[in-house]
């Protein structure tokens, strides 16, 4: 496949095995594509300081897309393109779900910082992608909460999600993962795919020359965006459905084995 110039890289469900890690040869696997001239691009929900541990690995990835889309970076250039929540429809959307879903925890992620007005238990820290030691969201009031422009808001154990949806699908993009377990919340105009179509705007590249993968709903327009999308074989149906090829599991080398096969 030498029509491949980039190659965008999910990292939960992707790129990570169920252990949180990367593989040996998903490492190896990458690393030969940057040595052919191939662009790496990681496209992530994570914040920075939750994805950056891993892209260690990958000193030479110069795009990170975090909290799907809402922040890109660029290493080389020393900028970002930042897209948050206005102040006024995150009040709306704290009033709406203190009125129809008082049982759901919310927390607020603001270009990485974390604020929540409820202590996260251990018992719920899995559901938000927390590991024993990494650090929990800072407990603030509500006053302070009002008056943020986040970065992204997260819903855990909100059952109507899509009446969010409906409420304030006009100025947001609501979106379900992990099961329907987590609420992802974005301004409208951040999504993986608008991200990415910025960064090859800046790198010179077409979407029909992009390799992509994922697992989960919010890789589904980016699947729509590109010219090859694999789907991971622990990925959503939906996904399955739109993907050129369907690869092993994410415990089973699934990015490395599409690369070998297509790529390298």
């Amino acid at each position: 496949m030498s029509t491949i110039k980039a190659i965008v890289l999910d990292l939960d469900g992707t790129l990570l095995g169920s252990d949180k890690s990367i593989s040996p040869r998903n490492v190896q696997a990458v690393k030969r594509c940057f040595d052919l001239g191939i662009h790496i691009i990681i496209a992530t929900a994570r914040p920075p300081r939750a994805a950056n541990q891993f892209v260690k690995q990958f000193p030479f990835v110069d795009y990170m897309i975090y909290y799907n889309g809402a922040l890109v970076t660029c290493k080389s250039k020393q900028n970002e393109r930042h897209i948050p929540i206005p102040l006024e429809i995150n009040q709306q959307i704290n009033t709406f779900i203190e009125l129809n879903m008082p049982q759901s925890i919310i927390s607020y992620e603001v270009n990485d910082s974390w604020y929540t007005r409820k202590p996260i238990l251990d018992s719920q820290c899995t559901q938000f992608g927390i590991r024993p030691n990494d650090l929990k969201p800072q407990v603030v009031d509500q006053h302070y909460i009002d008056s943020l422009s986040p970065t992204k808001i997260l819903v855990l154990g909100c059952n109507t999600w899509k009446d969010l949806s409906e409420q304030f699908g006009d100025h947001v993009n609501v979106i379900a993962t992990d099961g329907g377990v987590l609420i992802q919340i974005m301004h409208k105009s951040a999504s993986k795919e608008k991200a990415v179509e910025w960064v090859l705007s800046e790198i010179g590249v077409k979407s029909e020359n992009v390799m992509v993968f994922g697992d989960d709903f919010n890789d589904l327009g980016l699947f729509h965006l590109s010219g090859f999308p694999v789907a991971m074989g622990n990925a959503i149906i939906e996904l399955k459905k739109c993907a050129v090829y369907i690869t092993d599991s994410n415990d089973n080398d699934g990015v490395a084995n599409a690369i070998g096969k297509f790529v390298i």
